[in-house]
């Protein structure tokens, strides 16, 4: 079976590990997510003052981007001196008093395979990201309701299908114009119950962290790949989406509980344009998941962390490794990840060393390329004290290969990179990856240089 897919962060990865065989400075996070919705400033604000510590979790370090910015921070506040556009000579002052955001972002990345693979090539990615929030409360008077829609512009080339990695060695790579999510939300229960039903992706919400957020390659930015590539339903834009509903709700301060619910169809899931519901897919995709946040209360010090466990259920037909010609019904697996805060200087708020880990595991090899991922690593903020914002990151990933694929063998990655934040608004990146087995077979080894670029309007 051949799945060819309009975004690599997984296409790539799947037909590695499937096709192949058949030959801004930001601020510290604080606040429960029961705190943690902050209200708009009042209509007569003007030029807004930078969010302080109350008013960000580490989710939502970067509100101004729609490219970054997880599902539940799309109504977080942010201060214009995170864009480099600033308040658009007093235009988006203006939009904001009658309840409608609009954020656009770009990131790029140029990368090479100096080693390994048949031969070494230039790869480029770039990507345009536009998205808009209408406050329904401000504009229509309905409490709590919104609606939110983005659309994604992508340009280059795919350096991960050249070395066939399973691991993609960037992320946001989809060649065209993308929807992006489109859905509308509600808010309940004093904020604490959050629901929204639309075009969603079950990766923007469900199993990830934010210390994910610091690296290049798509392997653990913003999920672990093993479930992208285990079930293609759980991919978010570029290239696809799913209908969908989710709700998150925040059980105590310290204790959310998330579970969403979406359609299966793999079209819709290579493609975020097409808006069909059943296209000869059939089931549902269930995931869940219960996070503990530690010491992100307003009123909480010391060093924060975040812990994730969850678990995905999918009744759809999966193709039957390692050719595909029959099907079996369903799939499922478990996700467990973690981060923490382990050193801070003292005074500092951001700054300091985090360690993350991640695991994963879906226990129907037959059906899954990817059944055992393993992750961990460490991101340092302010590591030099003349350059406090800029963040240092190392991570190892794992990727057990199914053992009915014939020569198999576990793909591992090790990434090394440097932030390094000018301004609130840019950050740019100098990236190393190097490979082993990087198709899940016993091929050649690769080494990836490269370096990225983020930028918020």
């Amino acid at each position: 079976m051949t799945l060819i897919l309009g975004g690599p962060r997984f296409t790539f990865a799947q037909e590695a590990l499937n096709a192949n065989l058949v030959t801004e400075d930001a601020d510290q996070s604080s606040g429960s997510s029961a705190q943690n919705q902050t209200p708009s400033p009042p209509a007569q604000t003007q030029n807004p003052p930078s969010a302080t510590v109350a008013q960000r979790t580490l989710d939502c370090r970067y509100a101004a981007n729609p490219n970054k910015r997880r599902f539940r921070c799309k109504d977080e506040y942010f201060a214009w001196d995170e864009t480099l556009t600033h308040d658009w000579n007093g235009l988006r002052d203006e939009a904001k008093v009658l309840g409608i955001t609009p954020t656009v972002s770009y990131y790029s990345a140029l990368q090479t395979n100096a080693t390994g693979a048949s031969h070494q090539i230039w790869g480029y990615v770039g990507q345009l990201t536009a998205g808009v929030d209408l406050n329904f409360e401000k504009l229509l008077t309905i409490p709590g309701m919104s609606f939110y829609l983005s659309e994604y512009w992508g340009t280059g080339s795919n350096l991960t299908a050249t070395i066939g990695s399973v691991f993609p060695v960037t992320i946001n790579y989809g060649v065209g114009s993308h929807l992006g999510e489109i859905y509308l939300q509600q808010k309940l229960v004093n904020n604490d119950l959050t629901l929204a039903a639309g075009r969603l992706a079950a990766n923007y919400t469900f199993a990830g962290l934010p210390v994910f957020d610091n690296y290049m390659t798509a392997g653990i930015n913003a999920t672990p790949q093993s479930l992208l590539v285990n079930d293609l339903s759980y991919v978010g834009p570029p290239p696809g989406l799913e209908w969908g509903a989710q709700a998150v709700y925040s059980a105590t301060p310290v204790v959310q509980i998330a579970a969403g619910l979406f359609n299966t169809n793999p079209n819709s899931a290579n493609n975020g344009n097409i808006f069909a519901f059943q296209q000869g897919n059939k089931g549902a995709l269930l995931t869940a998941q219960l996070t503990y946040l530690h010491r992100q209360r307003s009123n909480d010090s010391g060093k924060p962390g975040q812990y994730t466990a969850g678990f995905f259920e999918d009744t759809n037909d999966f193709a039957i490794l390692p050719v595909g010609h029959s099907r079996s019904n369903g799939n499922a697996g478990i996700f467990v990840l973690g981060q923490q805060m382990v050193y801070q200087p003292e005074e500092a708020v951001t700054q300091g060393l985090t360690i993350w880990g991640a695991w994963a595991y879906s226990g129907k090899q037959s059906v899954s390329p990817m059944p055992v991922f393993g992750g961990a690593g460490l991101s340092y903020e302010g590591l030099f004290p003349q350059r406090k914002n800029d963040v240092v990151s190392l991570g190892w990933l794992y990727g057990g290969t199914s053992d009915v694929i014939p020569s198999a063998a576990a793909a591992k990655l090790l990434e090394v990179n440097y932030q390094w934040v000018p301004k609130r608004y840019l950050r740019i990146f100098p990236d190393f990856q190097y490979l082993w087995r990087p198709t899940g077979r016993t091929t050649s080894d690769v080494a990836v240089f490269g370096v990225r670029l983020n930028l918020t309007f």
